[in-house]
């Protein structure tokens, strides 16, 4: 049997904030292949680390209050953001962390065997500061990609760089993003949810119809029932 990876979504979110330094580094240690993160702008157009739009899920005020007002990231500038706290709505031993710049995990990653996966915060269009400032660090860096101008976008800059492929799974989707990307360098996410289109979803004949390309990835497996049935699917990564 081939060797499955696994990813961490957000790093290590079960033990540590997600989309923090612990939370990256604990992934690490507890021997994770690969972190997916999201690369998003502040005000001043630094590339910080955060899921949501706001800060108000994960962060806390200095002093560990819940912040009231919705504090959005496009309306703050870094400085601004460090004033709050990012580790302790999940425990006093996290007290103190902050939100993280996209440097802090590249350097970090410098010389660890372990692939940084970029998600799609970043619009294509303005994606030329996050693909200068990947190509400035030896790290392991994949991008999410839902279709080929983003594809091609990336490749142009970072011909080498791995792509996450998680758009539509038919057949002409496939042949084409195969026909561009090669094999070594190329992965195609599907997602045990919902919420996303049918075609990509994991699925048995979507899974099926992607192996017979390439590389298949499986995402947001968040219950043991879809670990197992990610591994009977045949998946080369799974999402934990």
């Amino acid at each position: 049997m081939a060797t499955i990876k696994y990813r961490a979504h957000r790093g290590n979110a079960f033990c540590a904030p997600e989309n923090t330094m612990p939370a990256f580094e604990s992934a690490w240690r507890e021997g994770f292949d690969t972190i997916e993160t999201d690369p998003c702008f502040t005000k001043d157009r630094q590339i910080i680390l955060l899921h949501d739009k706001s800060l108000n899920r994960t962060c806390r005020n200095a002093d560990g209050t819940p912040i009231q007002e919705p504090l959005l990231i496009r309306d703050l500038t870094y400085d601004e953001i460090l004033a709050y706290d990012a580790g302790i709505a999940c425990g006093e031993a996290f007290r103190g962390t902050r939100v993280p710049r996209l440097q802090e995990l590249l350097a970090w990653a410098q010389d660890k065997d372990i692939i940084l996966e970029l998600d799609k915060k970043i619009a294509t269009k303005e994606m030329d500061p996050l693909l200068e400032l990947v190509a400035g660090y030896n790290a392991n860096v994949a991008f999410y990609a839902a279709d080929m101008q983003r594809v091609q976008k990336i490749l142009s800059r970072l011909p080498h760089a791995m792509i996450n492929y998680d758009g539509e799974t038919d057949d002409a989707s496939l042949r084409e993003v195969c026909h561009t990307v090669p094999t070594e360098q190329l992965l195609v996410t599907v997602y045990c949810c919902d919420w996303v289109s049918e075609s990509r979803r994991a699925t048995i004949e979507n899974c099926m119809r992607i192996k017979k390309y390439t590389h298949l990835g499986i995402g947001l497996t968040d219950h043991p029932y879809r670990v197992y049935w990610a591994q009977r699917l045949g998946a080369d990564l799974i999402e934990i």
